[in-house]
């Protein structure tokens, strides 16, 4: 009996051991992980989006680098060299630039704009992946380069909805009559073309620019990573805001041309280079083969050295020892029980099928060789049959009822073990002959 007491704790015990095994050498010794010699690296696309600011002769309308209009970028690079140290970058950027112009003393100073834009362009980057040592998680970079912008065509709010335009009195206010009004920022009126106070003999529509761009790179995976960094952008064009030192009337331009910034976070993912390691199945002439401790002769995935049932037949599944489930927990495995659901205590045949009182009453008559008493729980401990034998149910007698420790009127077997455990112990009040009638009312319940 003290054997139970230990019990768990090899349970417990053989698991772990098993489990050891499976995680540590076993996998180990059929595969390995390799790094590749000359990986492929294939061209990474990123997608982002941030704001972008504008730098002219009008004011801009945000104050930092992390405020304006939202824009968007897409790119796609390629590594240069195996390091990752060198890239070159094809940069896709759409967005839209904004300022406007204030002035209450010179009723014809006063102006705003708003211009779509859209660019591409090519540049060299640097990593500085040579500043760490060990696995890189942040990296810095620089790169330089140069754009072209497609088109842009500045416009301005000349107008309110109705069409009517704003007049800009000395007072400082705006008004379409003697209604005071504000601009209602819906940029409808192409400057040059149609903006009667300003006047250019020329405008050009697209441009180029030089590009700096700087920021971080985080390491979310080998394949992916996320870009925090700010762009700044040197045009060649000066009428951006449809402003230049050409102009005649309004708002005068200086010589200086137009400039913009685009503070951006993007998704880098390479998604067609090789991996950096690949798995490499070992020739079977490498691995050192111990049949004791690897073996599997059941192929049930527990080693022979952990199982308890090294016998189970191909496909069966199993628990952590080894051995067939048993849902019902009958002793019969469920890939032979043909009822897997048996109520509990319930005595069952080889394939698991409940059997009949009067089955149960044939075999005890049977003859049954002498047990020791650590066996005693395996046979039925009387060979006759006493008045409950032909009960469908019957009420616990009174001197058995404080054997009912889980109070559901039902002496289980684990109820009647105890007892007869008692009894042999001589720490029980019972006789032989009130075990041999316990023992019958339990098969008669």
């Amino acid at each position: 009996m003290r054997f139970k007491k230990f019990l768990p704790l090899l349970i417990v015990f053989a698991f772990s051991s098993q489990f050891a095994l499976a995680q540590g050498g076993y996998e180990d010794l059929l595969y390995r992980e390799v790094e590749v010699v000359n990986p492929v690296y294939m061209p990474v696309i990123g997608i982002g989006t941030g704001v972008i600011n504008y730098y002219g002769e009008l004011k801009n309308d945000y104050a930092n680098l992390l405020q304006g209009q939202p824009s968007f970028r897409l790119n796609v690079y390629q590594f240069l060299d195996n390091r990752h140290y060198w890239k070159a970058n094809l940069n896709l950027v759409y967005g839209t630039l904004s300022g406007k112009q204030r002035s209450y003393a010179f009723p014809d100073q006063n102006a705003n704009f708003e211009t779509e834009l859209l660019s591409v362009g090519l540049n060299i980057e640097y990593s500085f992946g040579n500043i760490y040592k060990g696995e890189k998680k942040i990296v810095p970079f620089i790169s330089l380069g140069a754009e072209y912008i497609a088109s842009f065509t500045a416009k301005t709010d000349r107008a309110n909805k109705d069409g009517m335009l704003y007049e800009y009195a000395t007072d400082g206010t705006i008004r379409i009559g003697d209604e005071i009004v504000v601009w209602d920022n819906e940029y409808e009126t192409n400057i040059k073309s149609d903006d009667p106070y300003l006047n250019s003999g020329e405008y050009d529509a697209s441009s180029y620019a030089a590009v700096l761009d700087a920021g971080f790179d985080f390491k979310v995976s080998n394949r992916v990573a996320l870009r925090l960094a700010s762009s700044f952008h040197y045009t060649f064009t000066d009428d951006l805001d449809g402003i230049n030192e050409n102009n005649t009337r309004g708002v005068i331009g200086d010589s200086q041309t137009d400039m913009f910034s685009f503070t951006y976070v993007s998704m880098n993912i390479d998604l067609f280079s090789s991996p950096k390691t690949i798995r490499q199945d070992l020739l079977f002439a490498e691995v050192e083969f111990d049949a004791v401790m690897l073996g599997d002769s059941d192929r049930d995935r527990i080693l022979d050295l952990a199982d308890d049932c090294p016998d189970t037949p191909r496909g069966v599944p199993v628990d952590s020892v080894g051995c067939p489930l048993d849902g019902d927990n009958d002793g019969v495995p469920d890939y032979i029980d043909k009822e897997q659901f048996t109520a509990k205590g319930v005595i069952v045949d080889e394939f698991g099928a409940a059997l009949s009182a009067n089955k149960i009453r044939e075999n005890l008559f049977q003859d049954v060789a002498a047990v020791n008493r650590e066996e005693v729980y395996m046979v039925p401990v009387g060979m006759g049959w006493s008045r409950y034998s032909e009960m469908t149910s019957a009420e616990i007698p009174e001197k058995y009822k404080k054997l009912d420790k889980d109070k559901d009127n039902y002496i289980s077997f684990d109820e009647l073990l105890e007892a007869i455990n008692e009894f042999f112990d001589f720490d029980s009040e019972f006789t032989t002959d009130d075990i041999y009638d316990l023992n019958s009312f339990f098969f008669a319940q």
